[in-house]
Order: C-alpha cells, then sequence, then structure tokens
C-alpha cells in the first residue's frame, strides 16, 4: 500500500514534467509563427512603401516630361509667332522702300513738269502783259479779206485755246504732285510707324532668346525649327496677302470705273440742264463707316470722332494720345468691351473672319500693329507719330486676321 502510494505520487510528478515540457514545446511552436508573420508583415509594408514612392517618382517625372513638353510647345509658338511677325515686317518694310522710292520718283518728275510749265506760263504772261489788250486788235488790224477774217478769227481762237490749255495742264500737273506730295509723306509715315513696331518686336524677341536660352536645354535646336515654322507660315500669309491685293485692284479698278461713269452722267445732265455738277457726291466721300451690322458702324463711327488726335507709343487715351493697340481697346471699352492691351493678344479676341468679309467694327491684324475696319477698304488707327489717328487702306501692309468680337 505505501509502495502504490509512492508509485502514484512518482507517476504525477512525472506527468506533471511531461505536461510541462510539452506546455513549454507548445508555447514556442506557438510563438515561431507570430513571429515570422510579423516579420512577413513588416517586410511587406516596406515594400508596399517602396512601390508606392517609386509610383510616385514616375508620376513626378511623366509630369517633367509634360511640363518640359508644354514649355517646349510654347516655346515653339511664341517663338514662331515672333518670328514671323519680324519676318512680314522686314517683307513689308522692304515693300514700303520700293513705294517710297516710286513716290519720290513720280513727285519729283511731276515737281520738274510743273516749273517747266511754270516758267512757260510766266513768259506768256509777260509777253501778254507787254503787249497789253492790243494783241487780238493787231491781229484784226491786219486783216485783208472775209476769207482772212475767219483764218485770223480760227488763229485768235487758238491762241485762246493754247492759253486755256497751258492754264489747265498747269493746274493738274500742280495738282498732281500735291497728291504725290501727300502720297510720298503718307509712304513715310507709314514706314515710320511700321519701324517702331519692328524695333518693338525685335527687342521682345532678343529678351525672349535671353529668357529661354537659361531655360530650355536644347533651345538652338528649337530656335531652329521655330525660324523654319516662322518661314513657312509668313509665306502662307504673303500668298494669301497676294489674293487679297489682286482682288482689292479689282474692286478699286471697278469702283473707279463705277465712279467715271457717274461723273459722265452727271456731266451730261449738268450739259443739259445747264447746272454745275455737285462736287462730294460720289461714294467715299465721307468719313462714315457703311455696311455691316448698326453695333459695327457705332464702334468705327465712334472711332472715327478721334481722327486727328496724337499717336503716342505705349498710350490708351483716345484724346491725348494712343498706340494702336492702346486705340482699339479705348474704343472698344467704350461699349463696354474688355480686350486685352497688345495688339498680338488682340489677334485672338472674338472669332476669325476673312478679309473678303470685314465689316466695320472688325479689328485687322497686322505684324505688331491693329485697326478698326470702316468699310469700303479702309481702316482707321493710330498709325505713327507723325499722323496720328487717322484714316487708312486696309491692305496697305500684309494682312494677318480678321477679327470680329460683335457676334
Amino acid at each position: 500500500m505505501h509502495k502504490d502510494t509512492k508509485r502514484t505520487r512518482s507517476s504525477r510528478a512525472v506527468r506533471r514534467v511531461v505536461c510541462a515540457l510539452l506546455v513549454g514545446v507548445l508555447a514556442v511552436f506557438q510563438s515561431m509563427p507570430v513571429t515570422a508573420t510579423s516579420q512577413m508583415e513588416k517586410e511587406k509594408k516596406e515594400a508596399q512603401k517602396k512601390l508606392e514612392e517609386a509610383n510616385e517618382k514616375a508620376k513626378q517625372a511623366e509630369r517633367e516630361k509634360n511640363a518640359a513638353q508644354a514649355q517646349v510647345n510654347n516655346l515653339n509658338s511664341e517663338l514662331t509667332e515672333l518670328l514671323s511677325e519680324i519676318s512680314l515686317l522686314e517683307a513689308d518694310i522692304a515693300a514700303k522702300e520700293i513705294q517710297i522710292e516710286q513716290a519720290q520718283a513720280d513727285y519729283e518728275a511731276a515737281k520738274a513738269t510743273e516749273e517747266k510749265q511754270y516758267e512757260a506760263m510766266k513768259k506768256r504772261i509777260k509777253y501778254m502783259y507787254e503787249k497789253g489788250d492790243t494783241e487780238y486788235l493787231d491781229v484784226l488790224l491786219k486783216v485783208e479779206s472775209m476769207a482772212d477774217l475767219l483764218n485770223k478769227s480760227e488763229y485768235i481762237t487758238d491762241i485762246y485755246n493754247y492759253d486755256r490749255r497751258m492754264l489747265k495742264e498747269y493746274q493738274e500737273t500742280k495738282l498732281q504732285v500735291q497728291q504725290y506730295q501727300e502720297e510720298l509723306e503718307n509712304d513715310r509715315a507709314e514706314m515710320e510707324g511700321m519701324q517702331i513696331e519692328y524695333k518693338a518686336q525685335q527687342g521682345n524677341l532678343e529678351t525672349m532668346i535671353a529668357k529661354k536660352r537659361t531655360e530650355v536645354a536644347n533651345f538652338d535646336q528649337q530656335l531652329a525649327k521655330a525660324k523654319q515654322d516662322a518661314a513657312a507660315y509668313a509665306n502662307t500669309i504673303a500668298k494669301k496677302n497676294e489674293e487679297i491685293r489682286k482682288a482689292q485692284e479689282e474692286a478699286r479698278k471697278r469702283e473707279e470705273a463705277r465712279r467715271q461713269e457717274e461723273a459722265r452722267k452727271q456731266a451730261e445732265a449738268a450739259s443739259k440742264n445747264k447746272t454745275t455738277p455737285k462736287k462730294g457726291s460720289g461714294p467715299g466721300t465721307t468719313t462714315k463707316s457703311s455696311g455691316g451690322t448698326a453695333e459695327g458702324r457705332a464702334v468705327a463711327d465712334y472711332g472715327l470722332k478721334f481722327v486727328g488726335n496724337p499717336y503716342v507709343y505705349g498710350g490708351t487715351s483716345l484724346t491725348n494720345g494712343a498706340d494702336c493697340s492702346g486705340f482699339v481697346q479705348s474704343v472698344y471699352k467704350n461699349f463696354g468691351i474688355s480686350l486685352p492691351r497688345t495688339s498680338s493678344e488682340q489677334r485672338s479676341v472674338g472669332v476669325g473672319v476673312d478679309y473678303a468679309d470685314a465689316q466695320p467694327g472688325d479689328i485687322v491684324c497686322y505684324a505688331g500693329h491693329v485697326g478698326i475696319y470702316i468699310g469700303n477698304g479702309k481702316i482707321v488707327h493710330a498709325s505713327s507719330p507723325s499722323t496720328g489717328i487717322k484714316v487708312g487702306n486696309a491692305t496697305y501692309r500684309s494682312i494677318l486676321a480678321v477679327r470680329r468680337v460683335l457676334q
């Protein structure tokens, strides 16, 4: 009984040890997956973080790439536009130089003719003064027969007609000299305006090149590409303007023929009714706009109110002085319409229309210049320091665009 009790106690002790060992082993085995799982979770989180960082870097690289491409595209656009304007201005200035040379030659030739005719008139007047009123009487006193009288009468008529013709030719030449002089002065004023704009555009180009060269790695390549695009664009504009000029010349010839026919009819009617034809009754003799809409004519007519006021570079005052874009901006401001400040910015307002469809109030855009169309191929614009705000031919230089703000 005692032995059994001892054996029983020993067996219980063994079982307790075994249980303790089993518990320890189980604890070890249970703790091992928890540690491995924690490590795996940690590594997974680190991997996810690195992936997210890599994705963000990729997105940032894409954004930088897009920004760089946008900068290049914007650079090409700005350079192409500016280079095109400069190229067109150079062509317009060269053409204007030829016009000035021709106008100068025409003026000098007409002036020489005028002086020659003037000298002949002086001699004739001197002779008439010295003879007094006896020239025709002396001729008549030498009449010997009726036939001789008729001959002498014809001779006197010829002398009278000669004098009248000399006077008329002199007056026509004098008027022609005045017209040539006005054309020459107008050409020189237009040249003055273009040179101011050319200088400004050259300054803008130099500033842009200096700035972009430090910002864009392959700037020289972009500049070369922009020059090619600008040359192609300028060539397209030149062809378009040649078509415009031809159409304008044909329209001018038709209008001139119509005016001559109207003048002939008026002269015939005046001859029959023995009245003097009215001057200034033909079309184009007023400074009012024509055609288009009432709103457009209102804009054009408002601009015409300031003809004769000064041109001031950088100015926006319709009375004290404005440059071309300042003039257009201020005219439209009177009608509650806000336009950007520069001529290049105004070239993108409203909608584009063909020059053939231009209406009063439309903005006619040139390289570095703008004006307001008033109809009949004319614009009102702040032209140059020497001529100020004036009316001129819309096709006096290359047209880049016609923009319609009033719909």
